[in-house]
Protein backbone atom coordinates (compact mmCIF):
# COMPACT_ATOMS: atom_id res chain seq x y z
CA UNK A 1 0.00 0.00 0.00
CA UNK A 2 1.32 3.40 -1.15
CA UNK A 3 1.56 6.37 1.61
CA UNK A 4 -1.43 8.26 -0.28
CA UNK A 5 -3.37 5.37 -0.13
CA UNK A 6 -2.45 4.92 3.64
CA UNK A 7 -3.61 8.47 4.08
CA UNK A 8 -6.48 8.24 2.59
CA UNK A 9 -7.70 5.49 4.27
CA UNK A 10 -6.93 7.35 7.56
CA UNK A 11 -9.07 10.27 6.51
CA UNK A 12 -11.95 7.87 5.50
CA UNK A 13 -11.70 6.19 8.97
CA UNK A 14 -11.37 9.31 10.88
CA UNK A 15 -14.64 10.91 8.78
CA UNK A 16 -16.20 8.28 9.41
CA UNK A 17 -15.44 7.89 13.33
CA UNK A 18 -16.26 11.65 13.50
CA UNK A 19 -19.82 10.63 12.05
CA UNK A 20 -20.87 7.70 13.71
CA UNK A 21 -20.11 9.65 17.61
CA UNK A 22 -22.21 12.41 16.64
CA UNK A 23 -25.28 9.77 16.07
CA UNK A 24 -24.62 7.30 18.75
CA UNK A 25 -26.95 7.48 21.51
CA UNK A 26 -26.18 5.22 24.43
CA UNK A 27 -27.62 1.83 24.08
CA UNK A 28 -28.67 2.77 20.57
CA UNK A 29 -27.74 0.37 17.75
CA UNK A 30 -26.81 2.71 14.66
CA UNK A 31 -27.49 1.08 11.23
CA UNK A 32 -25.33 1.24 8.14
CA UNK A 33 -27.92 2.74 6.41
CA UNK A 34 -28.12 5.43 8.89
CA UNK A 35 -24.36 6.08 8.77
CA UNK A 36 -24.38 6.39 4.71
CA UNK A 37 -27.35 8.93 5.09
CA UNK A 38 -24.99 10.83 7.58
CA UNK A 39 -21.78 10.67 5.57
CA UNK A 40 -23.99 11.64 1.98
CA UNK A 41 -26.00 14.89 4.16
CA UNK A 42 -22.39 15.70 5.15
CA UNK A 43 -21.01 15.55 1.66
CA UNK A 44 -24.10 17.60 0.54
CA UNK A 45 -23.85 20.41 2.78
CA UNK A 46 -20.29 20.66 2.42
CA UNK A 47 -18.51 23.48 -0.04
CA UNK A 48 -15.20 21.38 0.54
CA UNK A 49 -14.09 19.30 -1.93
CA UNK A 50 -11.79 17.24 -0.38
CA UNK A 51 -14.72 16.70 2.12
CA UNK A 52 -16.93 15.66 -0.60
CA UNK A 53 -14.56 13.48 -1.68
CA UNK A 54 -13.80 12.04 1.69
CA UNK A 55 -17.54 10.99 2.20
CA UNK A 56 -17.80 9.54 -1.45
CA UNK A 57 -15.12 7.32 -0.95
CA UNK A 58 -16.62 6.43 2.81
CA UNK A 59 -20.19 5.71 1.38
CA UNK A 60 -18.53 3.43 -1.13
CA UNK A 61 -16.72 1.57 1.34
CA UNK A 62 -19.47 1.23 3.58
CA UNK A 63 -22.03 0.74 0.34
CA UNK A 64 -19.61 -2.55 -0.45
CA UNK A 65 -19.84 -3.87 3.03
CA UNK A 66 -23.93 -4.34 2.64
CA UNK A 67 -22.94 -6.75 -0.52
Amino acid sequence: MNPNETADRDEIYALLGRVVAQLLQPGEVLPLQEIIGALYRAGARTEDPAIQDACDRAIRLLASKLN
